[in-house]
């Protein structure tokens, strides 16, 4: 029972331990470089359309006041 007390941790750092944090290492940071430039290109994108989203919702109100306004022609046009 008193076995598991008695366990030791050897110095020794193998050839493959060394290339298996190198891979997970590079295979990291490639990976975030690729995030981050995944990140710019929806910022770009993003950036872009903004404006078109503010004439969008311009011309939506355009388009509602226009609708209001022919909606009371046509109740005069009844009269």
């Amino acid at each position: 029972m008193r076995e598991i007390d008695n366990w030791t941790v050897q110095k020794q750092v193998t050839l493959g331990l060394i290339f298996a944090i190198l891979l997970q290492t590079s295979g990291a940071l490639i990976w975030s470089g690729r995030v981050g430039e995944r990140l710019d290109q929806l910022e770009h994108v993003s950036d872009r359309a903004s404006p078109l989203a503010e004439r969008l919702a311009r011309l939506e109100a355009e388009m509602r006041l226009a609708r209001e306004s022919l909606v009371r022609i046509e109740r005069r046009m009844e009269e």
